[in-house]
């Protein structure tokens, strides 16, 4: 589990792909699985070679990273009411 804001996150499934991204054509990426307390199930990209040779803690902490960044985005607009 990946805690965010004392907030646990259950990591699901960690796969290694190319990269889909334009500019990153012949590098890999890691869609990370994971499922937030409400059991939503999300993905977060990271860019493979931010993970690969680090160590387990590194890691963890690269997940952390990327989820809460994820998770912040996500959240600034949940309940915000918008006129078009």
């Amino acid at each position: 589990m990946v805690e965010s804001s004392g907030t646990s996150y259950k990591i699901v499934d960690i796969s290694k792909v190319p990269s889909a991204e334009p500019g990153r054509a012949g590098k890999y990426d890691l869609i990370v699985t994971y499922q937030d307390p409400a059991g939503r199930v999300r993905i977060v990209t990271i860019p493979y070679e931010e993970w690969e040779g680090k160590s387990p803690e590194e890691q963890e902490s690269i997940l952390r990273k990327y989820i809460r960044a994820q998770e912040e985005e996500r959240l600034r607009f949940i309940g915000k009411e918008i006129t078009i």
